[in-house]
């Protein structure tokens, strides 16, 4: 539902706390359908990123890593995906 040209373009408008915030830019002449156009966007961004085994986090999602499964989908895990062992350090003070 996009346009080929003039090409789609990403500018990165900030460096925030925790994340760095971008922009996608992109012309339709279907602007009825702007919110189906966001979510497959939004769909396509996150699967392209799962394909190359990145979990796309934010600070709002809490989340121990240590010993937990990833939350990406299992078809975009390795076959052989095991999530690590939980470590416990005592102290002895």
């Amino acid at each position: 539902m996009l346009e080929k040209e003039p090409a789609p373009y990403v500018l990165q408008t900030s460096l925030d706390d925790f994340y760095v915030s971008y922009r996608v830019n992109a012309f339709t002449k279907l602007p009825n359908k702007q919110a189906a156009i966001y979510s497959e966007l939004h769909a396509n961004i996150q699967d392209v990123f799962h394909e190359a085994g990145i979990e796309l986090m934010s600070p709002r999602y809490y989340a121990v890593r240590d010993g937990n499964a990833t939350a990406m989908p299992p078809e975009y895990l390795p076959k052989d995906y095991q999530p690590g062992s939980i470590k416990v350090k005592i102290d002895d003070k």
